[in-house]
C-alpha cells in the first residue's frame, strides 16, 4: 500500500487571499470559492482577535480549501501546490496591493458594461440566473431566521445558568429542601451547557456554510455578468460591422444618406467644398477607408464570437461543478446541524 505523508505548515489569512487572487486570475471562466470575511462574521458577536472568532474564521479557512480541492479544475493549479508544500513562504508569494490604475480600468470596464445590454439572450443562462438568485435569497432569509434563533439560544442559556445558581443558593437557605433544589439547579446548569453547545454548534458549522454560500452565489452571478458582457461586446461589434459595410456599400453605388446620416454626410460636404476637394476623389477615399476598416471588423467579429462561445460552453461547465460543491457542502451541513440536535435532545 502506498504510504501516506501527513505534514503540518503555518499560513496566515493573507496567503489564502494570495491563494485566491492567483486562482482568480488564472481560472477567468471559473467562479473561486469565497474566503470568509476578514474583519465581520454576522453570525458572532465579540471582539475579531478572540479565540471564538478565531477559531470559527479558521474553520471557513478550511472550507475554502475543501471546495478548491473538490473543484476539478482549481486543483490542477502550480499556485494551490506551492500553497499546500512550500515550506520558505517568502514575499514572492504576499498579496500585492493593486493599483490605482487597475481600480480606474475596473470602473471603466463598469460604466461601459452599463450601457452595454444583450440583445439575444440565451435561456439557459436566464435559467441559471434565475436559480441562483434564489437560492441567495433563500438562503439570506435562512440566515436572518437562523441568526434570530441563535440570539434566543444565547438569552436562553444566560437565563438557565441564572435560574440554576439561583436554586442552589437557595439550597444553602432553604435546608429542608437542599437536596432537591440543588439538583434542580445543577440540572438547568447542564441544560444550560447544553443549550450553549448547540449556539455554538450552529454557529459554526451551519451559519458559517450559509454565510460563505451567499458570496459563493454573489460570485457566480459575477461571472453569469462576465458572460453576458461577452456576448453583448460580440453584438456590438457585429452590428457596428453592419452599419460600416451598409455605409460602404451607399457610397459605392452613390445612394443617398437618410435621417442622422444625412444631415452629417451633409455638413462633412460644406467642409469638403470650402477646402476644394473634389467629391469624387474623396468618395472614393472613404470608401477605401471603410473597406479597411471592415476587414478589421469581420477579424474582431470573428475573434470576438469565438471568445464568446468558448466562454459560454466554461461558464455553462462550472454551473454543474458548482452544484456538485453545493450539494456536497449542503450534505455535510445539514447533516452537522441534525447530529447537534440529536445530541442535544439525548442529553437534555
Amino acid at each position: 500500500t502506498k504510504e501516506i505523508r501527513r505534514y503540518a505548515l503555518r499560513r496566515r489569512y493573507q496567503d489564502f487571499a494570495w491563494l485566491h487572487e492567483q486562482l482568480y486570475k488564472q481560472f477567468v471562466a471559473s467562479v473561486v470559492p469565497p474566503l470568509p470575511d476578514r474583519r465581520r462574521l454576522e453570525y458572532l458577536t465579540g471582539d475579531r482577535f478572540s479565540e471564538d472568532f478565531v477559531g470559527k474564521r479558521k474553520h471557513g479557512l478550511e472550507r475554502f480549501v475543501r471546495r478548491v480541492v473538490l473543484h476539478p479544475l482549481l486543483r490542477t493549479s502550480h499556485h494551490l501546490t506551492v500553497f499546500l508544500e512550500a515550506k520558505d513562504w517568502s514575499s514572492e508569494y504576499e498579496i500585492k496591493p493593486k493599483s490605482e490604475n487597475g481600480v480606474l480600468d475596473s470602473i471603466g470596464d463598469t460604466l461601459l458594461n452599463t450601457f452595454s445590454k444583450v440583445r439575444n439572450r440565451d435561456e439557459r443562462f436566464v435559467e441559471m440566473r434565475d436559480t441562483v438568485g434564489r437560492l441567495g435569497d433563500n438562503l439570506a432569509r435562512t440566515q436572518k431566521l437562523y441568526l434570530r434563533v441563535t440570539k434566543r439560544q444565547h438569552d436562553l442559556q444566560q437565563a438557565y445558568e441564572e435560574l440554576g445558581t439561583g436554586l442552589v443558593d437557595l439550597g444553602d437557605i432553604e435546608t429542608g429542601m437542599t437536596m432537591a433544589l440543588v439538583e434542580a439547579g445543577n440540572a438547568l446548569k447542564a441544560h444550560h451547557l447544553a443549550v450553549r453547545q448547540l449556539a455554538e454548534q450552529t454557529e459554526d458549522l451551519f451559519l458559517g456554510e450559509i454565510d460563505e454560500y451567499i458570496s459563493y452565489c454573489e460570485a457566480y452571478l459575477e461571472l453569469l455578468r462576465q458572460r453576458d458582457q461577452k456576448q453583448a461586446e460580440f453584438e456590438d461589434l457585429t452590428e457596428y460591422l453592419q452599419q460600416t459595410a451598409a455605409e460602404r456599400d451607399r457610397l459605392a453605388n452613390h445612394q443617398s444618406a437618410v435621417g442622422v446620416s444625412a444631415v452629417t454626410n451633409f455638413i462633412k460636404g460644406k467642409v469638403r467644398d470650402l477646402r476644394g476637394v473634389d467629391p469624387a476623389i474623396s468618395r472614393q477615399q472613404r470608401i477605401e477607408n471603410l473597406g479597411a476598416r471592415i476587414n478589421e471588423l469581420e477579424v474582431a467579429v470573428d475573434t470576438s464570437r469565438e471568445d464568446s462561445a468558448v466562454f459560454s460552453e466554461l461558464v455553462a461547465e462550472e454551473y454543474e461543478v458548482f452544484g456538485q460543491i453545493k450539494q456536497h457542502d449542503f450534505k455535510r451541513a445539514f447533516s452537522a446541524l441534525a447530529s447537534s440536535h440529536i445530541e442535544f435532545y439525548s442529553r437534555t
